[in-house]
C-alpha cells in the first residue's frame, strides 16, 4: 500500500515537473512570444496535451514541434487552433469555403460536403487526386474566422506522397495569393521540410509566403530565407 502511495503521488509531481519543462522551452523561443498567447500545457502519465490558440498558424506548427522534441511526437495530443473563438458564424464559414472551393476550377466541388464546428472545418467526401485534396484543404485556410481544418477527404485515384507533390502544391497555393509573385519566390521541399529563396518587395509578401506553405498538409517545417528588397528580386527564379 505504501508503495502505491509513493507512486500516486510521484506521478503528479513528474508530470508537473514535465509541463514546467516545456512550458520553459516555449517561453525561450524566439519565434513567438508565449506570454502573449493562449495556450495550455497539460502532462499527463503517458502524453502531453497542448490546448487554446495561437495567432498564425505557423506558430501552431512551431509550437507543436517544439513539444515533440521533447516527448515525441507520439506522445503529444494538440487541439490548439488559430484565432480566437466566435470570429465568424460558422454558417457563414461554411458557406465561404464551399464559394471558394466551387471557383476553383481544378477542383470538383460537388462532391465536397463542408461543416464547421467554433471555427473548425470539417471537409468530407471526394476528389479526383491528392494534390487536389491538398490544395482543397489549403483553400480553407485563406476563408476568414477559419482556426482549424480536418480533412477527411477520400482520394480517387491516390498517388505516394513524395517532396515534388508537396512542392507542386505549395506553388499553386503561392499562384493563386494575390500577396505573393510566385515568379521571386524559389520552392524546395526536401522529406517535407520546405525552404523559400529569392526577393520581394515588402514585408508582408515575405510572410505570406511562408503562410502559404505552411497550410499544406504534409509540411513538416520552413525555413523562410526570402529577402525583403523593395523593387528588387533574384533573376532567373520562377517558372
Amino acid at each position: 500500500m505504501g508503495r502505491l502511495s509513493r507512486r500516486a503521488s510521484a506521478v503528479p509531481e513528474e508530470a508537473r515537473s514535465l509541463a514546467a519543462r516545456i512550458r520553459a522551452r516555449l517561453t525561450v523561443d524566439p519565434r513567438f512570444d508565449l506570454r502573449a498567447m493562449r495556450v495550455r500545457v497539460r502532462a499527463h502519465d503517458d502524453w502531453v496535451g497542448l490546448t487554446g490558440w495561437v495567432n498564425r498558424l505557423a506558430e501552431k506548427r512551431w509550437i507543436e514541434a517544439d513539444v515533440a522534441d521533447i516527448v515525441g511526437a507520439g506522445r503529444m495530443r494538440s487541439c490548439l487552433v488559430v484565432g480566437p473563438p466566435g470570429m465568424r458564424p460558422d454558417q457563414e464559414i461554411s458557406a465561404a469555403v464551399r464559394d471558394a472551393l466551387a471557383e476553383d476550377r481544378s477542383i470538383d466541388a460537388t462532391a465536397i460536403r463542408v461543416k464547421t464546428v467554433n471555427g473548425i472545418v470539417r471537409l468530407d467526401g471526394i476528389v479526383g487526386t491528392l494534390l487536389q485534396r491538398k490544395f482543397a484543404g489549403a483553400l480553407c485556410w485563406w476563408i476568414r474566422g477559419v482556426r482549424e481544418v480536418s480533412n477527411h477527404l477520400s482520394v480517387l485515384y491516390p498517388e505516394p506522397e513524395n517532396d515534388e507533390l508537396l512542392g507542386e502544391v505549395i506553388q499553386a497555393v503561392m499562384e493563386k495569393d494575390p500577396l505573393v509573385d510566385r515568379s521571386e519566390i524559389l520552392v524546395l521541399v526536401h522529406d517535407g521540410v520546405v525552404t523559400l529563396a529569392g526577393t520581394v518587395g515588402g514585408k508582408d509578401a515575405r510572410v505570406a509566403a511562408e503562410d502559404d506553405a505552411w497550410i499544406v498538409e504534409g509540411v513538416r517545417a520552413v525555413a523562410n530565407e526570402i529577402e525583403v528588397v523593395p523593387g528588387g528580386r533574384i533573376d532567373g527564379l520562377g517558372g
